[in-house]
């Protein structure tokens, strides 16, 4: 170059980079971003959940086996089974036989066993409700994740707070199986769509169909789960066309395409939602006075499911109102209170701050159910008990609001966090560290080894046994009947069943919520046994070995003779 022509210093890559689209490269980086951020929670989720019992997926639990959880393994064979021969999966008459019952008002998954079909046929139903538990924490965290780094465009602040979420005590409380209750990684999905739509990243045929597909996900996982952000979701958006009068436009436009989402996915839910409409119970499945509610100690006492929980705080649990169910999903820990009010107090000029508070305030306030308890004792009515007469309040557990706490709380860490300048900004942090290890899950260690009678897969079944035929189960551990018959491949009808809180409509007495061993089990006479299956077109009862001992005198006071015995039970007729 000549000398005194000014000399370029731009590269041929910095022309190219000049001419490129602005938003390319940030994009790719936040794509990179979400991947690792997803990677990293499920690393978490894979040491703490699934390593005590890796590779044992197929034989082992997840978690703390619970009886719920044989009822959501029967529901991953149930519906791929329904739907292969042509029945509604939401009407079954293999349960619950001669009449049937409907499944619209349990604690049905048919979306996670549709999508779980090819691994349940290949590996089984524990393999399949495993690696749902498994993925459900990550997925949480992840989605919460999104919604943080849509508002912050940070990546560990976001990290943080996609953390407080998806290992939120509420998540690890019900990874004891509680696969409809863990798997809430569409509620933040909603929330983040809605972001995207209103700052107008997102089109809007695109933002229909994605939250009408979310929606539908949400609904086949739980209709509890469903109804409730349903309330809680308008709530947050009339506070945020309160405190956003600069993006009430945008708002309204995107209130309006929810709406039509949500008849999109009406249409779509139309067969599940005319069950669940048509099947209303006439009176509540829980009477009012036993559902679950926090206890206000819950919130600051670790619970078992937590690494500083454990047996020195169990004087205290003991004392809490539904131990263990009060506490395990409300709590939040001392840490995780600062950093809320810390949010309150630093960010308290800022619009955008104090719908936040609000609605974190609300949902605690909510899962506090209808009096306060402290310590196990009455204090006083809440604001809940206004609610008294709205149905899905009525039929939800007040301490399961406390998912939207858990969501609110991450929010509030992520934007917290992002925020922080100045000589004292390390201060955010360490109470944000401090929240991080104040709800790290406890790894459950290894569960005993899953047993099914061999007789249910072997050979023998279809020689003792009709194809239909109706069967009365008296199991070793409650709801091992469902899984009894969906290892015998749904060859025999129940004439009981475990799905949940029995439905009036089958509801027959004491029989027809099952029989186990146990001091405080029930034991009818012979003579209302006999007559209750008689009157239900019971022809066989598989007895199995661990009820022998309280139960055989019965079978045979009541005239029925074993036929068969063998592989953990016997079969009476």
């Amino acid at each position: 170059m000549p000398d005194g022509e000014p000399r370029s210093t731009t590269t041929v890559s910095e022309l190219e980079a000049e001419h490129a689209p602005e938003t390319s490269s940030p994009r790719v980086r936040s794509v990179w971003k979400a991947g690792a951020a997803y990677v990293l929670y499920q690393a978490l989720a894979f040491a703490i959940w699934v390593r005590p019992i890796f590779p044992r997926l197929t034989s082992l639990h997840v978690g703390i086996v619970d009886p719920d959880s044989r009822f959501y393994q029967w529901s991953l064979t149930w519906t791929p089974f329904a739907i292969s021969h042509s029945v509604n999966p939401v009407q079954t008459g293999w349960v619950f036989a001669p009449s049937g019952v409907n499944l619209s008002w349990s604690a049905f998954i048919p979306g996670p066993a549709l999508a779980m079909w090819p691994i349940t046929s290949a590996s089984g139903s524990l393999a399949s409700l495993n690696l749902l538990l498994a993925a459900a924490p990550a997925l949480a965290a992840w989605a919460a994740y999104l919604v943080g780094h849509r508002l912050t465009h940070r990546f560990w602040p976001s990290l943080i707070g996609g953390y407080l979420f998806g290992f939120s005590a509420y998540v690890a409380a019900n990874m004891a199986g509680y696969v409809n209750l863990v798997l809430v990684f569409p509620i933040p999905l909603l929330v983040y769509l809605a972001i995207r739509h209103v700052e107008g990243s997102l089109g809007s045929p695109t933002f229909v169909a994605g939250f009408a597909a979310v929606l539908v996900a949400l609904f086949s996982i739980s209709t509890e789960l469903f109804g409730t952000a349903t309330i809680f979701g308008a709530v947050a958006y009339g506070g945020a066309l309160v405190f956003a009068p600069d993006r009430r436009r945008r708002l309204i436009r995107t209130g309006a395409l929810i709406m039509l989402a949500g008849v999109i996915a009406g249409i779509l839910l139309l067969p599940y939602l005319t069950a669940v409409l048509s099947h209303t119970p006439p009176e509540l499945l829980r009477p009012t006075d036993k559902v679950a509610a926090a206890d206000l100690s819950s919130f600051v006492v670790p619970p078992r499911y937590e690494l500083l929980g454990g047996s020195a705080f169990a004087p205290v649990l003991e004392r809490l109102t539904e131990y263990p169910r009060s506490n395990s999903l409300a709590y939040v820990g001392v840490a995780v209170l600062v950093l809320v009010v810390g949010f309150a107090i630093t960010e308290r000029r800022r619009r955008d701050a104090w719908p936040l508070f609000a609605f974190i305030g609300l949902a605690w306030l909510l899962s506090l159910g209808r009096v306060v308890h402290v310590g196990g004792r009455p204090f006083g009515w809440t604001p809940a008990s206004l609610l008294g007469h709205v149905r899905i309040v009525q039929s939800a557990i007040p301490v399961r609001f406390s998912v939207y706490a858990a969501l609110a709380a991450a929010v509030i860490a992520s934007l917290w966090l992002a925020r922080a300048g100045g000589r004292w900004r390390w201060v955010r942090w360490v109470v944000a560290v401090a929240a991080v290890v104040s709800l790290l899950p406890r790894s459950p260690g290894r569960e005993p080894s899953e047993q099914v009678p061999a007789f249910l897969s072997s050979p023998q079944l279809s020689e003792v046994l009709r194809d239909g035929e109706i069967v009365y189960a008296i199991p070793g551990n409650k709801g091992d009947e469902m899984l009894w018959q969906a290892t015998a491949g749904y060859r025999f009808a129940l004439a009981e069943g475990y799905i949940g809180p029995v439905p009036p409509e089958v509801d027959s007495g004491p029989i027809a919520h099952g029989l186990q061993p146990g001091a405080v089990s029930y034991l009818p006479s012979p003579v209302e046994f006999s007559t209750w299956i008689r009157e239900h077109g019971v022809s066989a009862v598989i007895l199995a070995d661990r009820s022998k001992q309280r139960y055989e005198v019965l079978l045979r006071s009541a005239g029925l003779v074993p036929v068969f015995a063998g592989s953990g039970v016997s079969v009476w007729r």
